[in-house]
């Protein structure tokens, strides 16, 4: 296996990485919109692509495991020991995915805190709808409690 497996590995990686970013922006939209159908397919097609991530990711290791012989090789530590071409290429890879991840990292942020701020939204309206039901009789004082004030006798007569 050459050094170009993994190049296109961080190629393939990369590709994917930007179409998962371009779901997440697409799923800000949706959010915003409250538009639940879209946000379902959206979902479905992320955890599509997450799962192609994580395939081209143990492919990536695995070319990085046989191009070195070491496993768990950094790519900074790879590139350092590339000659220039491949150096270059990986180098220019490496950033701009780096890059990519950021931008997702921020995407997914936001998303989180829409979500946040549309399931604030949706309690504080079933609250405004659903009043808190009347607490216990516990803080009432008796003579409040009882229908008859002034009469303490139970309701059914234990001597007959």
């Amino acid at each position: 296996m050459t050094s170009q497996t993994l190049i296109e590995s961080m190629e393939k990686l990369y590709t994917l990485h930007e179409q998962l970013h371009k779901v997440a922006l697409e799923k800000t939209a949706a959010l915003k919109q409250n538009d639940i159908q879209a946000l379902g397919k959206l979902l479905r097609e992320e955890q599509k692509l997450v799962a192609e991530i994580q395939i081209a990711n143990r492919s990536r290791e695995q070319a990085v495991e046989l191009l070195t012989g070491e496993k768990g090789m950094t790519m900074s530590d790879l590139i350092s020991k590339m000659v220039e071409p491949e150096r270059e290429k990986l180098n220019d890879l490496q950033m701009q995915l780096s890059t990519l991840l950021q931008e997702l990292q921020n995407a997914n942020d936001l998303n989180q805190q829409l979500l946040q701020y549309s399931l604030q939204f949706v309690n504080m309206n079933l609250d405004m709808l659903a009043p808190e039901p009347e607490l216990p009789n516990y803080t009432k004082t008796r003579e409040e409690a009882s229908e008859y004030p002034g009469t303490d006798r139970p309701v059914f007569d234990s001597k007959a």
